[in-house]
């Protein structure tokens, strides 16, 4: 009965998995944001970046796409000044010194406090914003919406890297599009994100945000998606605005690549369990919770059926105490025959075997199809390039998971590139 029970649940997940794969992209496609007719007044908005040892010429790109916005905008020093605080006076912005190193989240709770328009947009210092992102980001915000974030693309600079991530990013994509669909997205990323600053103001300076433990240890980890939690939690939407699109910097090498990962992978595990345990979940709605279930619960189960069912295969044909060319030639004939000849193989298990694989490699073939199709849709050139490298970064970023799953409580020091 093991044996049934086994691929009864493998064939489960692959239909969840099918199902997964064409709603996101049914939705992505039939997504259209709500956008107000009032215009937008960029006066009510101020640009808010934290800087630590970026490189001298990314950030005066950064503040020159900023200058071109027309707003306001503050630089936080994270015990750094110079050559930033020259660069940010030059095109006209307030900087403001931290002493000690205290990370991203130390830094975005100092300038918050000089923050005192309607809107602040946190954004990153690598990364570039395009003409009029303010000014249509605004667009997005109404009496329920608490937070825009906005569409990322990785600049390709012609490494392994960059490609990968720009295949994450597109899958990305096509899932928030989705989510946009009804409702909220998982995270508003922090490379570049708007909000309301008289709903996260008193959140940013409360001891929750600024001495977050977890699991009794400090973390200066996961703020964008610990803001994006609370304004879900407290009623508000979360959407993402695909009309700007910013471009930032990939990892250097696959070592910061890993590390990466691994980062979001704990922030991503954590936020989920605390998430499903304090109502957030349910309170985002249907999709948003089938999504989230799916991207952490889903992959793992299947990946620990797949251990269990390789040795239970093993067991049940004999390969350990009777490994004979015959019994293993007949494993084999059924990965690669078609189901016309499976009448000459008498085994009731065997050809229950082969039928389930059948259904389920089918279903994994169409799914996966699908959503690839959708994604490279959206990559405008070198497109075997991003899906050779894309689904190395996908691989990686799996086992990043399994890895943060059993160590998300060791957080460790705030990295930036």
């Amino acid at each position: 009965m093991r044996f049934i029970y086994i691929y009864l649940i493998l064939t489960i997940l692959a239909i969840l998995s099918f199902i997964y794969y064409v709603l996101n992209v049914y939705y992505a496609e039939k997504y259209r944001p709500e956008i107000s007719n009032k215009k937008p007044d960029i006066s009510e908005a101020t640009i808010l970046i934290p800087v630590y040892n970026e490189d001298e010429n990314i950030f005066r790109n950064v503040l020159r796409s900023v200058k071109s916005q027309g707003v306001k905008f503050v630089v936080v020093g994270d015990a750094c000044n110079e050559p930033y605080k020259s660069i940010t006076e030059e095109y006209g912005g307030k900087f403001i010194l931290l002493e000690q190193h205290g990370g991203k989240r130390a830094a975005m709770v100092e300038g918050i406090k000089h923050i005192n328009t309607k809107y602040v947009m946190f954004l990153d210092s690598d990364t570039e914003l395009p003409d009029n992102a303010v000014y249509d980001v605004l667009k997005y915000f109404n009496k329920n919406v608490g937070g825009v974030s906005v569409n990322i693309r990785i600049r390709n600079n012609g490494n392994k890297i960059s490609y990968a991530s720009e295949f994450i990013e597109r899958t990305r994509e096509i899932v928030f599009r989705a989510m946009s669909y009804h409702g909220s997205i998982m995270i508003a990323v922090g490379n570049c994100a708007t909000y309301k600053t008289g709903i996260i103001k008193p959140f940013l300076l409360s001891d929750e945000f600024k001495n977050k433990h977890v699991m009794g240890r400090k973390t200066v980890l996961g703020d964008d998606i610990q803001i994006t939690s609370y304004l879900i939690k407290n009623g508000y939407k979360v959407v993402k605005d695909y009309n700007v699109t910013v471009e930032t910097s990939a990892q250097d090498n696959f070592k910061k690549f890993i590390h990466q990962q691994i980062r979001w992978a704990k922030n991503g595990w954590y936020y989920f369990f605390k998430n499903l345990s304090n109502g957030t979940t349910k309170k985002a709605g249907w999709f948003y919770a089938f999504n989230v279930l799916y991207l952490y619960i889903v992959p793992v189960a299947g990946f620990l059926l797949l251990l269990y069912r390789l040795y239970f295969m093993t067991i049940h044909f004999g390969y350990y105490d009777s490994l004979t060319l015959h019994r293993f030639l007949r494993h084999i004939m059924f990965q690669i025959l078609p189901l016309e000849l499976t009448h000459k193989i008498r085994d009731p298990a065997v050809i229950f075997y082969a039928l389930n694989k059948l259904f389920i490699d089918f279903l994994g073939i169409a799914g996966n199809s699908i959503f690839v199709m959708a994604v490279m849709a959206r990559v405008p050139k070198e497109r075997l390039r991003t899906i050779s490298y894309g689904a190395l970064g996908i691989l990686i970023m799996f086992f990043a998971n399994l890895y943060g799953l059993l160590t998300f409580w060791k957080q460790s020091k705030w990295a930036t590139r």
